[in-house]
């Protein structure tokens, strides 16, 4: 006896073995696939003290998994992931993809001039003489400044690849 197709996924999905990973789908998008159980393991990463609203805990699950998938499409080096595995391994490569990229936008020419003037009761010695301005502080200044600018970048970038791999957020109900 010949078994239709429709029949095959109509019973699959009444026994089980399609209906929850589809209503475990909270965003979707080309290549990209992301669950509740990547949901909990962003949640179980997040400090103790952090509750997300549900919508910004998947705006941070779809980031990490698109960040993570950037970096494996560029083969960004990311020694924080050899090892590593699942969701862990997608924190590890977000993290260096965000690094990298950050650190190919750059400063423009003067912004580190340009904050050390605007702070410059912040680089005072003991006797409360300016600092100089040597290559060891414009390091620590421009690692202050790419700090501040990353989470703005990272949602530029994060909008850009959403729209790249045309990513939707779906329903409470599921996709």
């Amino acid at each position: 006896m010949m078994v239709r197709p429709f029949v095959v996924v109509f019973l699959m999905v009444v026994l089980g073995g399609v209906g929850p990973a589809l209503a475990g789908v909270v965003a979707k998008g080309e290549g990209v696939i992301v669950t509740t159980e990547d949901m909990a393991a962003m949640e179980k990463a997040s400090p103790p003290f952090f509750t997300p609203t549900r919508k910004a805990l998947i705006e941070a699950t779809v980031r990490t998994l698109l960040f993570a998938k950037e970096a494996e499409a560029r083969d960004v080096p990311c020694e924080g992931s050899l090892g590593k595995q699942g969701f862990d391994r997608a924190m590890a490569l977000s993290r260096c993809y965000l690094k990298e990229r950050l650190d190919q936008v750059g400063l423009k020419q003067g912004a580190v001039v340009s904050y050390y003037r605007a702070h410059e009761k912040m680089f005072l010695d003991k006797n409360g003489d300016p600092v100089p301005l040597d290559e060891r502080l414009r390091e620590i200044i421009r690692a202050r400044i790419l700090r501040a600018k990353a989470p703005i970048f990272a949602r530029s970038e994060y909008r850009r690849l959403v729209n790249k791999y045309k990513v939707t957020i779906c329903p409470e109900d599921g996709c």
